[in-house]
């Protein structure tokens, strides 16, 4: 007669093993729990030593409410809004930034002035206008942001990008393509 093989042992133990596991890294994290959770019940050292005002005992503080945590939440989104604003302004103050715009139409580069519109028509046009940047910079970085067209259009082509970023390689650019990465 055949005769099945006993149940094996490790049927039981494996998931005995995983139990076990994870008891032990609770029991590994439960001391880094209690600190945070733990307030001391006196910050002065010569009550704990018995050395205080006679029989009188200070209150101990109590654990931090609820309007508490919200009011130092407040504060710290405050100082954060500060630090951005800050950060703002010191970009402001240490670049010169410039638009050229990418023509919906044909994929040239252009250039808006207070006199009208200026198209970059050639490597050398490009370079004329960076140095003249670069004059009116002064001590501040020439920033370049090229602005693509805001509907879609298929311009500007992959070689149109290739060759701006050609003539201008020598100072710091960007794009923004609001339709998505290209």
């Amino acid at each position: 007669m055949i005769q099945f093989p006993r149940r094996s042992v490790t049927r039981f133990f494996i998931p005995l093993i995983d139990v076990l596991t994870l008891l032990f890294c609770i029991f590994l994290l439960m001391p880094m729990i209690q600190e945070s959770e733990v307030v001391p019940e006196s910050a002065n050292p010569s009550t704990d030593l018995g050395l205080g005002q006679g029989d009188q005992q200070t209150p101990s503080p109590a654990a931090p409410t609820k309007e508490d945590r919200e009011g130092s939440v407040a504060k710290e989104r405050e100082a954060l809004e500060r630090i951005r604003n800050e950060k703002i302004e010191v970009l402001q103050q240490r670049l010169y930034i410039r638009l050229l715009e990418i023509d919906a139409d044909t994929g040239k580069l252009i250039y808006r002035e207070p006199d009208g519109v200026r198209e970059i028509a050639s490597q050398a046009d490009a370079l004329e206008l960076i140095r003249r940047h670069q004059r009116e910079a002064g001590n501040r970085e020439l920033y370049y942001l090229f602005l693509f067209p805001r509907r879609l259009t298929g311009y500007p082509e992959q070689r149109q990008l290739e060759q701006y970023d050609r003539w201008f390689k020598s100072v710091a650019h960007g794009t923004d393509n609001p339709l998505g990465e290209r």
